[in-house]
């Protein structure tokens, strides 16, 4: 039967309703569990069950495979004879090796599941770098009525760069273990191409348009949401209209840990899976911050006009992927294969947590003459809330309060509150940073939400400063800053 085992329970695979975009219903690779239901009519296609009836129990009926039996398989974990899965894709793949996995069903090498497989053109056995090229302007050239930010640059657009490995990145997944970055699209305004981006990646990957979890008013509930997408199987999660900072510890996790231990809502019993995930967010103007920063590669559009949404185009890129999705695959194999039977020339150095990735998306992009995707990162990581507060903490604090001298958390508050002769604040800069990150509802500094500020800030560097402490009493530690 084609049963498989996740974690220590028995799971299959199929294709799952999940709402897209647009809000219609689109039908993705999913894993569901293996309910008892389930598993006794698997008993009862493979099987006659009978019993005995009369005085004499000669005469045999049929029956429905007893329930014990059934819950006893249910319950012998350790021992199925089922394959242990590592995820479910909707499209042919690489694996680790460079080999393609383009047989529909379970593969061995990988754990993966493939179904719903679009036909598949043929493709040189050793393509050369000439037949990468051409299989790059072949996905080039869905993007070309994209407004990014620095359109002007054509092929040079590291905006297109990043969007280019936004499309490659699923289709490659299972030769990117253990784990990808995260691709944000943002924009200014609505309707300027956001999530029509992450449809026509989701249409090369699954074959239909992405289905997309709406971000909730509270970082728990979307984390929730985040969580039932991973236990799902999902190839993409797509987080939608991210009007908050995009950050948060599952985000941490989904996008850079080979492991992921998850708790299913309603219940204590945590569940391990395989990160086989690519996982998209976008928002008008998205801020990225803290840990996300280094996981987190940055498209920026702009349409540069007031209603973006009115615009004409020329071509429907989902409908020219939907109708040859199986040339556009090859394309992204192509691409990926094409720089392994090169010897992999001019290989970036590659970066923590995404070193698959930097090898089989980055570094053929930048050999075939694109920019950097990874360069987003410094964008990105300039406009980190999260960083620029505490540069400003930092840098007020050596202006006012000088380096060196240390100093309690209570004695920073104090000094914050001093007032000149005239009744003016007397170090209004370091007032103002401290408000910013200490604020109660009266209006004034915190000490406790200070001196939760500091101890997190400890041994970061910002503006060549570095919080230092000195800990001699645990109890009341007296905070430090000194030259990096």
């Amino acid at each position: 039967m084609p049963f498989y085992q996740r974690n220590r329970s028995l799971v299959r695979v199929c294709m799952v309703g999940a709402k897209a975009a647009s809000g219609e219903v689109t039908p993705t690779p999913g894993i569901i569990p293996v309910t008892h239901a389930m598993l006794g009519r698997a008993l009862g296609r493979v099987a006659r069950w009978e019993r005995p009836v009369g005085k004499e129990g000669k005469e045999l009926v049929r029956i429905d495979p007893p329930r014990p039996v059934v819950e006893q398989i249910a319950d012998m974990a350790g021992e199925w004879p089922f394959p242990p899965l590592a995820g479910v894709i909707g499209t042919p793949t690489m694996r680790p090796d460079g080999t393609l996995l383009i047989e529909e069903g379970y593969d061995d090498a990988t754990g993966l599941v493939l179904i719903s497989s679009p036909p598949m053109p043929s493709m040189p056995s050793e393509p050369t770098k000439r037949d990468a090229e051409i299989a790059l302007a072949l996905i080039d050239g869905l993007l070309d009525e994209f407004p990014f930010a620095d359109i002007g640059k054509a092929t040079q657009s590291i905006n297109r760069a990043v969007a280019l490995s936004q499309l490659m990145t699923p289709v490659l997944r299972g030769a990117l273990a253990p784990a990808v970055p995260l691709h944000v699209d943002k924009a200014p305004q609505p309707g300027t191409g956001k999530s029509y981006l992450a449809d026509i990646a989701s249409m090369m990957a699954t074959g239909d348009r992405c289905a997309v979890i709406a971000a909730a008013p509270k970082p728990e509930e979307t984390e929730k949401r985040l969580v039932a997408a991973a236990l799902a199987g999902f190839p993409i999660i797509a987080l939608d209209n991210c009007s908050d900072v995009i950050e948060g510890d599952f985000l941490c996790q989904v996008t850079e840990r080979p492991i992921l231990q998850l708790r299913p809502l309603g219940t204590s019993e945590a569940v391990r899976v395989a990160n086989t995930f690519s996982v998209f967010t976008n928002g008008n103007n998205a801020t990225v911050a803290g840990d996300m920063v280094r996981r987190t590669l940055q498209c920026a559009l702009d349409a540069n006009m007031e209603n973006p949404e009115t615009r004409q185009f020329r071509a429907d890129p989902v409908a020219e992927v939907r109708q040859n999705r199986g040339a556009f695959i090859a394309a992204c194999l192509t691409v990926a294969r094409a720089y392994i039977c090169a010897g992999m020339p001019c290989r970036l150095p590659p970066i923590p947590s995404f070193g698959a990735w930097s090898d089989l998306v980055r570094s053929p992009l930048v050999w075939l003459d694109r920019p950097d995707p990874v360069e987003t990162m410094r964008a990105t990581r300039s406009a980190d809330p999260v960083r620029q507060i505490r540069a400003s903490v930092f840098s007020a604090w050596a202006q006012e309060l000088g380096m060196g001298g240390a100093y309690l958390t209570s004695d920073l508050v104090d000094r914050a509150n001093d007032r000149a002769p005239n009744g003016e604040w007397s170090r209004p800069n370091i007032r103002s940073a401290l408000l910013d990150i200490a604020r109660d509802r009266s209006g004034d500094i915190d000490s406790r939400r200070l001196g939760k500020w500091l101890s997190t800030a400890e041994n970061n560097v910002a503006n060549s400063l570095k919080l230092t402490s000195d800990r001699g009493n645990i109890a009341r530690p007296r905070w430090v800053l000194v030259p990096a």
